[in-house]
């Protein structure tokens, strides 16, 4: 039975926000200030985007660095003496 009042949960909740978006065109704002507003909050999703991307980039660089210095320091520390070659 719980499935059923999810289900009713999700029905009232796309009722609201579908009622919501009808409402939505009778605001205090013009068309002008609101493609202001639209164009400002794309413009600030697309500078999240960016920065999150580069970052996550960054960081995936930055462990690559990390793990390559570890193999190239580990490889130092085994010279060819030690298996009987020099």
């Amino acid at each position: 039975m719980e499935n059923g009042n999810l289900l009713g949960s999700y029905f009232i909740l796309f009722l609201f926000f579908k009622s919501a978006s009808r409402s939505a065109k009778l605001t205090c704002f013009s068309r002008k200030e609101r493609l202001v507003f639209d164009r400002t909050f794309w413009l600030y999703l697309i500078i999240i985007k960016f920065f999150c991307f580069f970052f996550s980039l960054f960081v995936e660089l930055e462990n690559g660095f990390i793990f390559v210095f570890f193999l190239t320091n580990s490889f130092r520390l085994v010279s060819l003496s030690d298996f009987g070659f020099l």
